[in-house]
């Protein structure tokens, strides 16, 4: 399995994300904006980002993996070969390869990391989002600070029935 980030914000789009917050305080221009600026923004989960586009191949995943992420449906499009054509179609395996992209803003990236980083997901599952954090975090180093399990991002976990994680962060101050 491989990941690949085929898209992702430029500075032409950083600066239309920024003209757009501007724009909803009564000011204009674009400029290029800062990182701290990138940061504060996405922080913040306001609209303008959900203009930041990205887009994700993860080619030769388990079907059973792809399923989970198509289960994420706002801010995203989901492109997977479809089994619709196979006459087989009840004979595949759900641990067959298959690729799948994904387009989708920063905010769809963000919430799909809450649900997915969570070691209350799927191991395999889990496994795929951590290597598409750490693929987005080559080419968009702000964005990979805000792709976090939802326990660390929500200060303590909110799963029906917690896997000690956060418990364990907080007790000995560091990940494991």
């Amino acid at each position: 399995m491989e990941i690949e980030v085929l898209r992702y914000p430029t500075d032409a789009d950083w600066a239309r994300c920024l003209f757009l917050a501007r724009i909803t305080q009564g000011r204009d221009g674009m400029v290029v904006p800062s990182q701290e600026w990138r940061k504060k923004i996405l922080n913040s989960e306001h609209s303008p980002i959900r203009t930041l586009m990205y887009t994700i191949a993860i080619w030769q995943v388990p079907y059973f993996v792809s399923v989970h992420f198509v289960r994420h449906k706002f801010g995203i499009e989901h492109y997977v070969k479809s089994q619709r054509v196979n006459p087989e179609r009840g004979e595949e395996r759900q641990d067959a390869p298959v690729n799948h992209v994904m387009d989708l803003n920063a905010q769809a990236l963000v919430n799909m990391s809450r649900k997915r980083l969570c070691y209350k997901a799927d191991p395999k599952t889990r496994v795929v989002m951590e290597q598409i954090a750490e693929e987005i975090g080559k080419v968009d180093p702000v964005l990979r600070e805000f792709l976090v399990p939802d326990c660390l991002y929500r200060n303590g976990c909110h799963e029906l029935q917690s896997c000690g994680y956060y418990e364990r962060i907080m007790r000995d101050g560091r990940d494991q």
